[in-house]
Order: structure tokens, then C-alpha cells, then sequence
């Protein structure tokens, strides 16, 4: 009677390899989640712009031609002009008003010229918004979310100065 079993004696022929595959299983899913994320995050190549004055912007206005579009809390999206909002009933509405406008000769030659000026509603979800932004680029004009500093009503004015109870 030995105290080692032979069995322990003799070499080992085989190597576990679930330690191994279950780690490359994880780095593979790990890579390919920091891949997502950065095309989804970084690649959009979204600029934001802040509306100045129309007399501080005169000479940029007569170079670049400016398409307001608006999307408001519940998804829809409205063209907009100097006098209303005209409601477009979808995406392929919006993409077919663009290049209906292109091809009249509202907007200049070189598509780079117009903006596409977006004015989100800080309550909309991200969905429409993406799917907005991939419409006006498979029409080849670039979008810009605008930024509009919010304007302080009465109600938030006096909310502020209300003492806070203890």
C-alpha cells in the first residue's frame, strides 16, 4: 500500500482549456462592446451650434443657407420657417422636402453649404432624433442640434426665490 496513489504518480497527458476559452469568450465580448460604443458615441460626427444675434451672424447667413427643423417631445418633426411650423408626417417626408428643395434650386450646389439646423425639444427621446439624423445624411446635407439657452418664466423666478422649509 503506497501513500501516493499511483495514479497521482503518472504524468498528465491533457490540459484544461475552459479556463482559457471562457477568457477569450470574455475579451472578445469586451472588445467588441468598446467597438459599439465607439462608433455609437464618438463617430456620429454631431456638432452643436449656439444661435447668435442675426446682426453678429448677417455675413455667416449670406454664405451658408439654414433649414430649421424641429422635433418635439413626442417624436414628431416640424419644418420650420420664418412664419409656422409645418408638421411632417415622417422621415421619408422630411428626406423627400430636402431633396425637392435641392433639386428646385433653393439651396446651393455644394450640399456642404446648407445646415441643417435642428431644434430639439429637451424632453424628445433619442430615437427619432437618431433616426432624423441618419435621414438628413442619407440626403447628403450635415445636421446641427442647436443649443438654445433656456428662458427663465415667472414660475421658475419665483420657485427660486422661495425660502426652502426646514
Amino acid at each position: 500500500m503506497d501513500l501516493i496513489p499511483a495514479q497521482e504518480l503518472e504524468p498528465k497527458t491533457t490540459f484544461n482549456f475552459a479556463p482559457m476559452i471562457d477568457f477569450l469568450f470574455l475579451m472578445l465580448s469586451l472588445f467588441a462592446t468598446l467597438a459599439i460604443s465607439k462608433v455609437t458615441l464618438f463617430d456620429t460626427n454631431i456638432d452643436l451650434v449656439q444661435l447668435k444675434p442675426e446682426k453678429e451672424n448677417s455675413l455667416y447667413q449670406s454664405e451658408v443657407h439654414n433649414v430649421n427643423l424641429n422635433v418635439d417631445a413626442n417624436g414628431k418633426y416640424f419644418w420650420t420657417t420664418e412664419f409656422q411650423n409645418h408638421p411632417m408626417e415622417n422621415l421619408q417626408a422630411v428626406q423627400n422636402e430636402l431633396i425637392r428643395q435641392y433639386d428646385l434650386g433653393l439651396f446651393p450646389k455644394d450640399k456642404s453649404k446648407t445646415e441643417i439646423l435642428l431644434h430639439i425639444d429637451k424632453r424628445a427621446e433619442w430615437e427619432p432624433i437618431s433616426k432624423l439624423l441618419f435621414t438628413i445624411r442619407e440626403a447628403g446635407f450635415h445636421a446641427y442640434p442647436v443649443y438654445e439657452p433656456e428662458k427663465e418664466d415667472d414660475n421658475d423666478k419665483a420657485r427660486d426665490n422661495r425660502t426652502p422649509v426646514l
